[in-house]
């Protein structure tokens, strides 16, 4: 009894596909499917289940098959299509597809290495998630960065057709500040001057800034008091004599300045003034009471007339100015302390004997 290699061929594959083949092949699909979602059923364990029923089947497969007559076509189909042989096909294509799937997936289910692949895949894309998402906050951030810079940007722009005083005051502060320019500043200032009245304590510091760079003192200080005597601007007059050449030259301009406007409490008294007499030497302890008692009478009649207005309608930028009314407070409270010690010491002369009086200074 020997089994040709025709017949052998037949019952491994027949001429037409038996059904088995294609049930063994998606059986051993399932089982590797199986293996990922059951920690009981392990790959190998299948696969030898396969296997054993494999062995089983085929021989005796093989064995029907070799008392077969070759020369009978009938009786070779029908060995060829039994139950036997076709459990043989089942358990053997079975095998194969496992087996297969056992390769790719490198000794352990493809399924069960597909799904771990797709973990690490998961993990990955959360991971790129979080870059993204880190990455969008950088670029809102930068995004934030140059909406702040462009609004700077804008802040810093010329205006090309200035048509107030506060537009050219813009224009000239951007060119002095900003792009360094004190000949396009004086160009705005004057045009300023020319055309309108600001009555703005910086708009006169800023001119008197920019002038001094470009013109000489005197004539600087001439071309303000013209302007402060055209305009009836008494903050062009205060800061022309707070920076003014002598003593009598900046007393003169504060009294200009009073009488064009008395409501200007820099016209009465500013702590930036060019001489302060307070406090000579060489003169009286009379004369130097009596320069006391004016600056307390100028500093009071500051703080009243300085609390009747926002600190907007003496300056166009505001927010880059001193407290002057507590510098006042501060400077009034320290000249009153003084001015007492001054009437103390008048009140203990005047309990001395006369001749120890004139003797005194």
């Amino acid at each position: 009894m020997t089994l040709s290699r025709p017949i052998a061929k037949r019952l491994i594959w027949p001429e037409r596909a038996s059904f088995f083949a294609i049930i063994g092949g998606g059986a051993g699909l399932f089982a590797d499917v199986t293996s990922f979602f059951s920690e009981f059923i392990q790959p190998h364990y299948i696969l030898a289940a396969f296997a054993v029923i494999a062995g089983i089947t085929t021989l005796l497969c093989f064995q029907r098959a070799m008392l077969v007559d070759t020369n009978k076509a009938d009786e070779v189909e029908k060995v060829v299509h039994c139950r036997v042989c076709d459990g043989m096909r089942f358990s053997l294509f079975a095998v194969a597809a496992f087996l297969a799937l056992m390769m790719i997936g490198q000794g352990q289910s493809a399924t069960e290495t597909l799904g771990q692949k797709l973990g690490l895949m998961h993990e990955d894309i959360r991971q790129i998630s979080a870059d993204i998402e880190d990455v969008s906050e950088n670029v809102t951030a930068i995004g934030s960065n140059v909406v702040d810079m462009s609004a700077a940007m804008q802040a810093a722009k010329i205006i090309k057709n200035p048509n107030s005083a506060e537009e050219y005051f813009t224009n000239a502060w951007i060119y002095q500040n900003i792009q360094r320019n004190g000949t396009k500043a004086l160009e705005s200032l004057d045009k300023l001057y020319s055309g309108y009245n600001p009555q703005k304590i910086d708009a006169a510091e800023l001119y008197y800034t920019v002038g001094r760079q470009i013109l000489g003192k005197n004539d600087l200080i001439e071309r303000m008091k013209n302007y402060g005597e055209k305009n009836s601007d008494a903050t062009m007059l205060v800061i022309a004599g707070r920076n003014a050449s002598s003593t009598e030259q900046s007393d003169s301009l504060y009294d200009r300045a009073r009488t064009i406007d008395d409501s200007q409490p820099f016209a009465h008294w500013d702590i930036m003034k060019f001489s302060s007499t307070a406090g000579q030497t060489g003169i009286s302890p009379a004369e130097q009471r009596a320069m006391l008692e004016e600056q307390i009478a100028g500093i009071e009649k500051f703080i009243e007339r300085i609390a009747d207005k926002p600190a907007s309608h003496y300056f166009y930028l505001p927010q880059y100015q001193a407290d002057h009314e507590m510098v006042a407070r501060q400077t009034l409270g320290s000249l009153q302390s003084t001015l007492q010690n001054y009437e103390r010491m008048d009140e203990m002369k005047s309990k001395l004997p006369k001749r120890v009086q004139e003797q005194m200074p």
